[in-house]
């Protein structure tokens, strides 16, 4: 099946991005225009340009450590020229780690490194990234179940910054850079202006925006929105996404863009009205959700990061960490509480009975209050434990979004663990 037949099917939805995956896997050029050329490897692994100038090769985002040689052979099969320059996108591994291998082919060939080129609070990112390395280990190794995983930190800093938007003409190319925030505070967009080609990086990445990951640092679904509409103010007659293949023409992708504008506006709209009024975390995340329509388009899937997730983020990116309910304000720990709350029931085995039955009648929510009030009332209790993993796995079959179900699996694992 060829990319263009593919790529209808992945529009329209009767395909899954996972066998556009399959179809890249061994390294596949997407032909962007004339000297210009998107290489993808993985959807998991960000998409990176070249544009073929007078000057060498300017690349926009790296690949990550895995797939960077692979990614630097595909384009050395298209060009053989010096890379003059790279622009990061955003700061995450996956689309800046590839420098190390760029850079080591410089060396060999005794040719200068490229120029890297990033927005000004990458280079934050990449010292933030250092004084919390055992924390980003500890999380990246659970949610992909491997242990032992270090965090990649020490990519090479960025020679020249920018705050909102930088242009640059390199080797009769003319490439304009602008800021914006989203995933990340230190995102760029990049735009071609003479070829009407826009870079996204990951303010589009072919599911529903990740702007509420629950083990990250703060993200911003409004200004997102705001980034968003920046882009389709521009009319791109070809948009390279930071994940995903390239969407060609005008009208789909404004399409695109509109369509992640407005279900960002929407989540941002309706969490502020509650919040102007007075309304608790709780009765936003309770009250604010998309309209099914958007999450019906396959561009703006939920499945790796939900909207519930973004609705929470938007709310503490407004209120600060304070959730509204008086409990939590100094709140006991949980083992305590919990110990109370076995007494209470008539011992820790009961909440894990009752736990159980909610599970199996689907309300999973209430039924991981109770697992995990139960496990840290007796948290050696090997049956308690059992009870725990079964509710856990049945949180991790009614969540639809990948993070959600990662971060299920985390603790299923280790009360499965502590049930032996």
């Amino acid at each position: 099946m060829t990319q263009e037949a593919l790529f209808e099917r992945l529009w329209n939805g009767t395909a899954k991005m996972e066998e556009w995956t399959e179809a890249v896997s061994g390294g596949a050029i997407t032909t962007v225009a004339d000297n210009i050329i998107t290489v993808h490897t993985t959807y998991f692994c960000g998409s990176v340009t070249a544009i073929r100038t007078a000057e060498g090769l300017v690349l926009i985002d790296t690949a990550k450590p895995e797939s960077a040689e692979r990614t630097l052979a595909v384009i050395r099969s298209w060009d053989n020229s010096p890379i003059h320059t790279v622009i990061y996108t955003h700061g995450h591994i996956d689309h800046t780690s590839g420098i190390k291998v760029i850079d080591e082919e410089a060396d060999r060939r005794g040719a200068p490194r490229p120029r890297v080129i990033a927005h000004r609070n990458v280079l934050r990112r990449l010292e933030r990234y250092e004084a919390s390395h055992g924390f980003s280990s500890i999380v990246q190794g659970q949610q992909f179940d491997m242990p032992g995983y270090v965090y990649p930190i020490g990519q090479r800093r960025p020679d020249l910054v920018y705050d909102d938007t930088l242009a640059l003409t390199i080797g009769g190319e003319r490439i304009e850079l602008c800021h914006g925030r989203g995933e990340t505070d230190d995102a760029t967009f990049v735009w071609l202006p003479e070829k009407r080609v826009l870079a996204s990086g990951d303010f589009v990445i072919w599911v529903f925006p990740n702007a509420g990951n629950p083990r990250k640092v703060q993200r911003y679904a409004p200004d997102w929105a705001t980034a968003l509409r920046r882009m389709e103010q521009l009319k791109p007659a070809i948009l390279i996404p930071g994940h995903g293949p390239v969407i060609f023409g005008e009208a789909r992708a404004l399409q695109l863009l509109r369509d992640g504008a407005e279900a960002l506006e929407h989540l941002t709209t309706g969490t502020l009205d509650l919040m102007n009024r007075g309304a608790t975390l709780d009765e936003v995340l309770h009250s604010v959700s998309v309209p099914a329509e958007y999450l019906a388009k396959p561009y703006l899937v939920p499945k790796y990061d939900g909207p519930e997730f973004l609705v929470r983020g938007i709310y503490h990116l407004y209120a600060g960490w304070f959730d509204g309910n008086p409990a939590h304000l100094k709140p006991a720990r949980t083992a305590e509480l919990a110990s109370e709350l076995a007494m209470l029931a008539g011992g820790a085995d009961k909440l894990a009975e009752r736990a159980a039955t909610l599970a199996e009648s689907g309300e999973t929510r209430l039924a991981a209050h109770l697992a995990e009030f139960a496990s840290a009332a007796a948290p050696l209790d090997k049956q308690i434990q059992a009870t725990r993993a079964f509710v856990l796995q049945r949180c991790i079959e009614a969540e639809t979004s990948l993070i959600g179900k990662a971060i299920f699996a985390v603790f299923q694992r280790d009360a499965e663990k502590r049930a032996q």
